[in-house]
C-alpha cells in the first residue's frame, strides 16, 4: 500500500495557486462558446510556406480581433478599467515548473510568421520552465491551448487583471449540413470558450468579438 505524499507548493506553483484562488474568487466572470469551421484555416496553414502552429494562427487572430473590440483589451483594479494601448498576449504552457504564461509583445504588430517564431523560443524554453520575470510579465490578454490533448471543449479561469481568456480545445470531426452544395459533409470543428470579467465587459460585447474571432479564422488569409 502506498503512503500519501504531501508536497508544499513553492516558489511560482505557490504565486500561481494564488493568483488562481483570487481570480476565482474575487472576479465575476462568465463564458460563452463558439464553433469554427476550421477547413479554411488548415487550407491557409497548409499554403503557407513555413507552417505556423495553429495557436500562432488562433494568437495573431485573437489580437487582431482586440484591436476591433479594444474594451476587451483592458485591466481592472482600483473600481477603474484601464484600457490598453498595447495588445499583449499571454499564452499558457505546461512545463516543468507548472503552468506558466510567457507573454508576447505587442502581437498586433507582428506578421503571423514573428509570431510563429514568438511561441518557438516559448516552446523551447517550456522544456525546463525558464522564463524571465520580464517574459512573465503584461500580458494583456490570455490564450490556453490544449490542442495536443484529446480535450474538445474547457473553460479557463480569467488571469486577473485582465479582461478575458479564451480556452482552445482540440479539433474534431463532425457532420455539416452545406447550404450551397445542399449535402452533408465531414468538417473539422473547433469549439472556442471565452472567459470574460463582468465587471469589464458584458455579453453582447463578448458576442461581438467572439464573432469576430470565429470569423476572422474562417476567413484567414488577412492573418499574414
Amino acid at each position: 500500500m502506498m503512503e500519501d505524499t504531501v508536497m508544499k507548493l513553492k516558489g511560482i506553483k505557490k504565486a500561481m495557486a494564488r493568483q488562481m484562488t483570487k481570480s476565482w474568487t474575487d472576479v465575476p466572470q462568465f463564458h460563452m462558446e463558439t464553433e469554427v469551421d476550421c477547413e479554411p484555416m488548415i487550407d491557409f496553414r497548409r499554403r503557407l510556406e513555413y507552417k505556423p502552429s495553429y495557436t500562432a494562427i488562433i494568437a495573431k487572430a485573437v489580437a487582431d480581433s482586440l484591436c476591433k473590440h479594444s474594451s476587451l483589451n483592458a485591466y481592472w483594479g482600483d473600481d477603474q478599467i484601464t484600457y490598453c494601448g498595447k495588445v499583449n498576449i499571454g499564452v499558457a504552457v505546461d512545463t516543468k515548473r507548472g503552468l506558466l504564461v510567457p507573454v508576447i509583445k505587442n502581437v498586433d504588430k507582428l506578421s503571423l510568421r514573428e509570431v510563429c517564431e514568438k511561441l518557438e523560443q516559448i516552446k523551447e524554453k517550456a522544456v525546463m520552465g525558464i522564463y524571465s520575470a520580464e517574459e512573465l510579465a503584461g500580458a494583456t490578454f490570455t490564450v490556453s491551448s490544449l490542442g495536443k490533448f484529446r480535450i474538445y471543449s474547457f473553460s479557463s479561469i480569467v488571469n486577473a487583471p485582465q479582461a478575458g481568456i479564451l480556452s482552445v480545445p482540440r479539433m474534431q470531426e463532425k457532420l455539416v449540413w452545406n447550404k450551397e452544395e445542399e449535402n452533408v459533409q465531414v468538417r473539422r470543428i473547433m469549439r472556442l470558450t471565452l472567459a470574460l470579467d463582468h465587471r469589464i465587459a458584458d455579453g453582447a460585447s463578448g458576442a461581438r468579438f467572439l464573432t469576430d474571432l470565429a470569423e476572422m479564422l474562417e476567413k484567414p488569409e488577412a492573418l499574414k
